[in-house]
């Protein structure tokens, strides 16, 4: 009999520390082989559109993009690349979020270690896996009421990655340079963005950004102390 091929996992992780202890720990599992890291949502859809993993370990809480943009992202680009959140954040409308998404698994970071290595060999074999608490809460949603339709629903996940850029406070010349893209495509991009989000300029796209929690490390510019909308400048 041949050997068993191992699950090729990419680690999606900005905390050094954890990520380090992670990818020592599943590397030393023989049938895992760990093929690359990265710190930072745009690094980590970059190396899976060129690595093409079997599983992705993603957390959400991620800079440049977070991780349901990226899951959004990869989840179209690459779907034979199973992706499986692993976050402290734990919440109804981010589990929702993360499986719309398409996450085939969501796994809480203080879950047993065994767990997370069931619920990788799961979503690698197309198996859905949800740790504890997640289900507990994908059941409590079952009992809410269906929210009304959201205009977000509608945007596309380019226009989901500028709309967390924007919030982040980068100019439409620095989206150019990050996504690759040109300065009228930014512009249209933008413009349909206030289209579908009711939005009349920057400010109104970061509250959308916070609502939609694209942003969180970030301090909120719009409390109510805060009047100062982020710039809308061009260079």
């Amino acid at each position: 009999m041949g050997e068993m091929r191992s699950i090729r996992l990419f680690i999606a992780e900005d905390h050094v520390a954890i990520r380090e202890v992670l990818a020592a720990y599943l590397a030393a599992v023989p049938t895992i082989q760990v093929v690359g890291q990265a710190t930072d949502g745009l690094s980590a859809i970059a190396a899976c559109l060129e690595l093409k993993p079997d599983v992705l370990l993603l957390d959400i809480d991620m800079p440049g993009l977070n991780g349901i943009a990226v899951t959004r992202k990869l989840a179209a680009e690459i779907p034979n690349t199973q992706i499986l959140i692993f976050t402290s954040i734990l919440d109804s409308a981010t589990v929702r979020q993360a499986i719309e998404a398409g996450a085939r698994g969501i796994i809480e970071k203080t879950g047993p270690v065994d767990a997370l290595l069931k619920a990788i060999e799961a979503v690698a074999e197309g198996r859905a896996y949800f740790g504890a608490k997640i289900t507990q809460l994908l059941q409590r949603s079952m009992t809410e009421p269906l929210p009304p339709p959201d205009p977000s629903d509608n945007l596309t996940s380019r226009e989901r990655e500028i709309l967390q850029l924007v919030a982040e406070g980068h100019s439409n010349k620095e989206l150019c340079t990050r996504l690759g893209i040109s300065l009228r495509t930014v512009e249209n991009h933008r413009h349909n963005l206030m289209r579908k989000l009711g939005a009349h300029n920057s400010a109104d796209l970061t509250r959308e950004a916070f609502r939609l929690g694209l942003v969180r490390n970030l301090t909120n510019p719009l409390s109510p102390d805060q009047s100062r909308p982020p710039s809308d400048a061009q260079s």
